[in-house]
């Protein structure tokens, strides 16, 4: 299954997630069934994922590149306070045991979770691997590379992609 789609495929694929993102907030709260856990102060659910490659052709000067999303829901439950953590710290993503940066999202701000109490969040978590790492994005591709997203500060738990689109919960803490 490639993973390459076309401008108005992903334009399409945008505004469903737009909408699912949107309608994310309109939940009551985080259930046991919904895949969430309470990770000592917050809980937090990873959903959908999805890439996009660029490849700007030879002679451009630009080299090839693929932007990545993933969407994560979070619940500050903290009865006293709010919690500024910086990003690293809570989300840390590895595809095939190599450590992918986290660029941003709109669930971050100046790369750092910063959360008031009792606020919920639903948001996008974005990464881009470059022509370095194409290697990465064809494991992708051929649907052999181990995507793990780690989240929490303690306890933390991994979330494992799957090739359907979505990053699941493992069933054991890491």
């Amino acid at each position: 299954m490639a993973m390459k789609i076309d401008r108005r495929a992903f334009l399409k694929t945008s505004a469903a997630m737009a909408v699912a993102v949107s309608m994310t907030g309109l939940l009551g709260g985080c259930s046991d069934g919904d895949g969430s856990t309470d990770l000592g102060g917050f809980t937090v659910a990873v959903g959908k994922w999805s890439a996009v490659p660029h490849d700007q052709g030879i002679g451009t000067g630009k080299s090839w590149y693929a932007d990545f999303a993933v969407t994560v829901r979070v619940h500050n439950l903290d009865d006293s306070n709010g919690f500024s953590f910086p990003a690293k710290s809570v989300f840390v993503l590895k595809i095939d045991g190599q450590k992918v940066a986290l660029q941003g999202g709109d669930l971050l701000s100046n790369i750092t979770l910063v959360m008031k109490k009792g606020e919920r969040k639903t948001g996008i978590l974005t990464f881009r691997l470059d022509e370095s790492q194409k290697n990465l994005y064809q494991a992708m591709e051929a649907q052999t590379a181990d995507i793990k997203l780690r989240v929490g500060v303690d306890p933390t738990e991994t979330y494992t992609g799957v090739y359907e689109g979505y990053i699941k919960k493992d069933s054991k803490l890491a």
